[in-house]
């Protein structure tokens, strides 16, 4: 199954979700740029997740074409913002006039038990009947990740830095704090098949 669904957040944001399946794309129309990259990625699915990041970015305009600051923020050739992510077989983009907006999706797995200490904060422990919750503590990581890939910066701690709270019925708050300097962002879940995802956009 190649393209798979576009979720419409509002008028100026929307999500595009591709499923992958081995071996259904190619690389031949990659322009230099993209071909260098695609080089760099040895991995088999990481080669494939970059193709479906390409393949649906040209389902959205064939015009658009991405690049990397010097962090590995992207951007396109547009007006509009994006954010990328995949996971297993599954790849994201976000297209919104928000310019801090993030997403994030990952594919449920228990092993995300074994690490939570690693990003979650004390505030976010004391829910300790979510400690064995695989889609709870999905849910947190998939929120930080997207914070923090609209903050766009190096040296973030996801315990230190980005707190989730008031996870209700798919929507949530977080926000990124470093000293004085604070962000709050409002988050949106969606639940496919085994996946979660993060859309998280700064409201200030």
């Amino acid at each position: 199954m190649p393209f798979l669904k576009e979720l419409v957040l509002n008028n100026s944001t929307k999500i595009k979700l591709w499923k992958l399946n081995l071996g259904e794309l190619n690389y031949f129309e990659l322009d230099d740029y993209d071909s260098k990259l695609l080089e760099s990625r040895k991995n088999e699915l990481a080669r494939e997740q970059f193709l479906a990041v390409r393949k649906t970015l040209e389902l959205e305009n064939p015009s658009y074409k991405i690049r990397y600051d010097k962090l590995g923020k992207p951007s396109i050739n547009s007006d509009l913002n994006i954010s990328i992510s995949h996971s297993n077989f599954m790849a994201a983009i976000v297209f919104s006039d928000s310019n801090k907006t993030g997403v994030d999706i990952e594919l449920k797995d228990s092993k995300i038990i074994k690490i939570q200490n690693k990003f979650l904060n004390e505030t976010e422990k004391i829910k300790n009947e979510y400690q064995f919750d695989v889609n709870y503590l999905t849910m947190i990581w998939t929120a930080k990740e997207s914070i923090y890939k609209a903050i766009g910066i190096n040296g973030v701690s996801f315990s230190d830095n980005i707190i989730i709270k008031n996870i209700y019925d798919n929507k949530g708050q977080g926000y990124y704090v470093n000293g004085k300097e604070k962000h709050k962002f409002d988050l949106i879940f969606f639940k496919i098949d085994d996946y979660i995802i993060c859309y998280a956009q700064s409201n200030n």
